[in-house]
Formats: structure tokens, sequence, C-alpha cells
């Protein structure tokens, strides 16, 4: 199965006892994004009717690094090969690239979580119209890919806030 996810990996440049000093610049990045949820929170969170939400760019390229907990992302593009995808997070992971026009949420662990969002913004990017959140059609999306997650694990992760 064929992943069409990118992943960039951080750059460690010195080490000492017990400190790690890492380079975790992603290239073009021209926007920093620091991301606290709070135990088990949904972004965007479902609706009231319990509908899932999605986040939609068109013109920024997400690059996502969690650097505290764990984080389960749901993707969606329909240009994939495979267009549904749910890609487990930890800080070994390295930073997940999300191209614009994909539909992309994430639920985070139980403990809570941090992100670095590594932002590459075209020149069209407007604030105040690029951070759509929309629900796509999704009754005849084939089943999804797994990234450094199975099924089961998913749904307990859902479920338990945790593997």
């Amino acid at each position: 199965m064929t992943c069409p996810l990118v992943f960039t990996p951080e750059r460690i440049f010195r080490e000492t006892e017990g400190v790690h000093f890492s380079d975790i610049q992603v290239p073009g990045q021209n926007g920093l994004d620091l991301v606290h949820h709070k135990s088990t929170a949904i972004s965007p969170p479902d609706t009231s009717e319990g509908d899932k939400q999605f986040y939609f760019h068109h013109h920024q390229t997400d690059n996502n690094r969690v650097i505290h907990g764990t984080r389960l992302f749901e993707l969606l593009n329909y240009s994939w090969m495979i267009p549904h995808w749910y890609v487990y997070l930890t800080p070994e992971v390295g930073a997940l690239q999300i191209p614009p026009k994909t539909f992309h949420r994430s639920v985070s662990c139980k403990s809570g979580s941090i992100l670095l969002n590594h932002a590459v913004r075209d020149d069209l990017f407007d604030e105040n119209t690029d951070f759509r959140v929309a629900r796509p059609f999704m009754e005849k999306v084939p089943a999804p890919g797994y990234y450094n997650i199975t099924e089961a694990e998913v749904y307990l992760f859902l479920l338990n806030g945790g593997l």
C-alpha cells in the first residue's frame, strides 16, 4: 500500500547528558503555530449533532510535529490512491506534511498533547479565509490506510484516549 504522506525528520545538532537539541524547521516554512490540546480534545470539534468536521486549507501546507503526548490524525484527500488515512503521531515520528486541499482533523491523547505546525503559506494565503471547517462527503470513501497505528488501535485510541 503506497502512503502519500510525507514526514520531515528532525535534525539533531547537539546532544549533551540529558539534553537533546534539534533543528525542527521545515523547508519553506513561513508560519509557526504552537497548538496545545487538553485531554482527548478534537480539532475541529464535532458538530452538536455529532458529525465529524475537518479543516481544509487552499493556500497552506501544514507540517505537524507532536512534541508532547500523542495525536491521532484523520486525513481525506480524494486525489490520493488511498484517499482516507489515520496517522498516529508521536514525538519520534517527525512532522506530518498535510498538503493544501486535504481534509484533516486530530484527536489528542488522554493526557493532552502539544504540537508545532510549521506552516508553509503561499502568496494567496489569507488568515481570514484559509482556515475553513468543512464536512466532506464520506459515504463512498474506500477503507482507510493506517500509518503507525492499526485499525483496532484507532478504535482503542478513540474510545480510551490512548493505546
